[in-house]
């Protein structure tokens, strides 16, 4: 594909399961080689496997898909949150009206990251934010890249977000509801990888970060953050317990039915040194990780320098991977 050109979602796909090309249809696209048929849910491709049982989409998924047509992003986002009383009213004034600001944060870290590395950000072809969520990331990314797609597993979530992006005009996003370890798209085709908060939630993180590398074009980049097992500074940042981390794995899922009655599964929180085997394994010696991003200026050092003295012990990492 030319460098110029403007790159299509459709030329970006393929099936996940054989890694063949799809056929379009009015609803759907189909895998000629292994049949398989995805569903497409205003224009989001649904590349999940089917469920083991029970319906494929839950109450409040089916309520969004049928009000999409006819609602606007705040409507869907108060029957997400299950009505706006004042606590969700000041929750859109904080949070979801300064969503363009967080995803303008988040690319000041990955630039920030790229120049401690030396790693220049070229203007981009094609972002992708892996854990999209609602989409903050993906403002900045569509600022940059011609196309910036989103990936997500939860179908309501990226509902959502391609209502706000078609209410605020941004014509180069596009969305994909899938699963980060079997990403529904070519080899080679990003220049920018980002996921925020996904790494921890994932069975099978070195499969996760091959993916990753797989679809990199290269000289491409890929950030991620990963909280710390092993913090001494906050508490297990999903159920709010000090020190868990410190336990046994197995001893995690018990520990926590004890203490809050309520089951603790699809968490899997990295120390540093299984984060920089997981990279090392994937991309080489081509990353890095630090708890802080290196800055420039003296605060900048002092932040090196707490980042050199206690890394292994910080609430978070940031790493920082390319493909050469």
């Amino acid at each position: 594909m030319p460098a110029d050109s403007q790159p299509s979602l459709a030329n970006l796909l393929q099936c996940p399961t054989c890694r063949s090309s799809l056929n379009a249809e009015p609803s759907a696209l189909v895998c000629p080689q292994c049949a398989r048929r995805y569903e497409v849910v205003h224009g989001i491709p649904d590349f999940r496997p089917d469920p083991p049982e029970g319906p494929r989409h839950g109450d409040l998924c089916r309520q969004v898909i049928e009000r999409w047509p006819t609602s606007t992003y705040r409507e869907l986002w108060a029957l997400y949150h299950g009505g706006e009383p004042d606590a969700l009213r000041r929750l859109w004034d904080d949070h979801e009206e300064r969503a363009p600001e967080r995803g303008e944060r988040r690319w000041g870290e990955i630039i920030r990251a790229a120049q401690a590395v030396r790693r220049p950000l070229e203007p981009s072809f094609a972002a992708l934010d892996i854990g999209c969520g609602m989409g903050s990331a993906l403002f900045a990314l569509a600022r940059r890249a011609r196309l910036a797609v989103g990936l997500d597993i939860l179908l309501t979530d990226l509902l959502l977000a391609r209502k706000r992006f078609l209410e605020a005009g941004v014509a180069n996003v596009a969305f994909l509801c899938g699963s980060a370890t079997d990403l529904p798209l070519r080899d080679e085709t990003f220049d920018i990888l980002n996921a925020t908060d996904v790494v921890e939630h994932l069975p099978d993180q070195a499969r996760f970060l091959a993916e990753a590398r797989r679809v990199l074009r290269p000289g491409g980049v890929f950030f991620f953050n990963s909280p710390n097992r092993f913090s001494l500074f906050s508490p297990e940042p999903h159920v709010r317990l000090w020190f868990m981390g410190w336990l046994p794995r197995r001893w995690m899922e018990p520990y926590v039915r004890w203490r809050l009655g309520k089951p603790y599964r699809s968490k899997r929180l990295l120390s540093l040194f299984e984060l920089r085997r997981l990279l090392r394994g994937t991309f080489g010696r081509d990353f890095a990780a630090w708890a802080f991003i290196p800055r420039p200026g003296p605060l900048g050092a002092l932040a090196r320098l707490a980042d050199a003295l206690a890394r292994p012990i910080l609430p978070q990492h940031n790493a920082f991977a390319w493909k050469s």
